[in-house]
This record gives C-alpha cells, sequence and structure tokens, in this order.
C-alpha cells in the first residue's frame, strides 16, 4: 500500500503544536490531534509507530528547523559582533513566536516526562555549542572581555532573551495576566519585540565590551506598521 502524503504527517505535527500550550505536551491526546487537523486518526499508523514516536517526531520538527537556521546564520562571515548578534536575534525570535509552548514543556519537564528530558539530554547542547563558539571568537576579536568566562557571557545574553519572553507567556497563559494588566500590556509587545531584543543586545554588548570600547549602534532591521515598531 502506497504511503499517505507527507502533507498528512504535516497537518498532524501543526494540530499538536497548537495543541500544546493548552494540554501540555505529556496531556496531548491523539484523537483531538487527529481531529484539530482533520485527518482521520486510523491514520496515525501509516506515520507513526505510536504516540511516544509521534511526541519524539513533534519535537524533532519544532528544534530541527531552529537549529538549521541558527546553523546557516553561524556559518555567514563577516563582523563577529554582528554575527553574534544576528544568532542571538534569531534565538530570541525562536523563543518569541513558541514562548507558548515552551512554557508548556518546560512545565512537562518538571514534571519529569522522560522523552522530553531524553530529548533534551541529545539535542540541548548543539545549539549551545554554536553559541559559545560565536562568544569565543568575539572574546578572540576583541569584541566581548577575554577574563568573563564563557558559560557566565552565555547566561548572560539568554537569561536577558529568554526571561521575558517566558515571563509574558506566564501572563498570557496564567490568572497573572487579568490581575497585572499593566505588566502584561508593558511586555506585549513592547519587551518582546524586535526593537527591544536589539536594544537589550546593545546594553550587553556594551557591558561585556573591554574598557574603553565603544558600542556598535545595532544594523538589525526593525519594521514599522502604524506607527508601531515591530
Amino acid at each position: 500500500m502506497a504511503r499517505p502524503s507527507q502533507n498528512t504527517d504535516q497537518r498532524l505535527i501543526q494540530a499538536a503544536v497548537d495543541l500544546i500550550p493548552e494540554t501540555g505536551f505529556s496531556g496531548l491526546s491523539l484523537r483531538k490531534v487527529a481531529q484539530r487537523a482533520g485527518v482521520n486518526l486510523g491514520m496515525f499508523p501509516y506515520h507513526f509507530k505510536n504516540k511516544e514516536a509521534f511526541r519524539r517526531r513533534v519535537l524533532e520538527e519544532l528544534y530541527e528547523s531552529f537549529y538549521a537556521r541558527l546553523t546557516l546564520e553561524a556559518a555567514k562571515g563577516g563582523d563577529p559582533e554582528e554575527q553574534l548578534r544576528q544568532a542571538l536575534t534569531l534565538v530570541a525570535r525562536y523563543i518569541r513566536e513558541n514562548r507558548k509552548l515552551l512554557l508548556a514543556i518546560g512545565r512537562d519537564i518538571l514534571e519529569q516526562d522522560m522523552l522530553i528530558i531524553r530529548f533534551v539530554e541529545n539535542n540541548f547542547f548543539r545549539h549551545i555549542k554554536i553559541l559559545l563558539a560565536l562568544i569565543q571568537k568575539n572574546r578572540k576579536s576583541g569584541h566581548i572581555q577575554k577574563d568573563i568566562a564563557l558559560p557566565m557571557i552565555l547566561v548572560f545574553f539568554i537569561a536577558n532573551l529568554a526571561v521575558p519572553n517566558l515571563l509574558a507567556a506566564v501572563l498570557e497563559r496564567t490568572p497573572l495576566g487579568a490581575k497585572y494588566g499593566w505588566l502584561k500590556k508593558m511586555f506585549l509587545p513592547g519587551v518582546i519585540n524586535d526593537a527591544a531584543v536589539s536594544r537589550r543586545l546593545d546594553l550587553i554588548f556594551k557591558a561585556l565590551a573591554p574598557s574603553g570600547g565603544e558600542m556598535k549602534p545595532s544594523r538589525t532591521r526593525t519594521v514599522r506598521r502604524k506607527g508601531k515598531t515591530c
């Protein structure tokens, strides 16, 4: 029997991605996934061996597309600082676009979902190694202080880029958003949009620059729509 169209695979995967913020990764129901995708539940065996194989494939799709884009970005030549800036901007955008999903997956990790934990163990350091290599390149080129440990620099960058997005997701997904509406309005989109990311990177690079170093103006393009910066 001929294998059904690959498009069915993608419809099921996208349906799962849409549902995870509501159900959590551990709580995915294949029946609900099939209903959302408009696919007969009986199609699952043609594409995935079982539920665990399907969940693993969803994780792979989410991560591999991000990793491929980051790899391409890191392979570009040019000024080391701009190269690192663009890679970090890509990371920040990925976290922003998937913040509700990542928050749900984080909750599943805390609840000891071993499939997710094993996936993180096998893949997390793949993109971390890319970022560490770019940071090291900036230390060697004199853009970043050499006496600061690599892990400290990495945490400085990632915390500044990830925490605002995850806090925004908490405000969106919990009653805290209703109670602290003013805080939610401040974070969405003002603290997580491209302009805010660019400004935070400016401040971080300035803080990490050797004594007497100058902060380079960002080349990250911003798009203005109806008076707002996106």
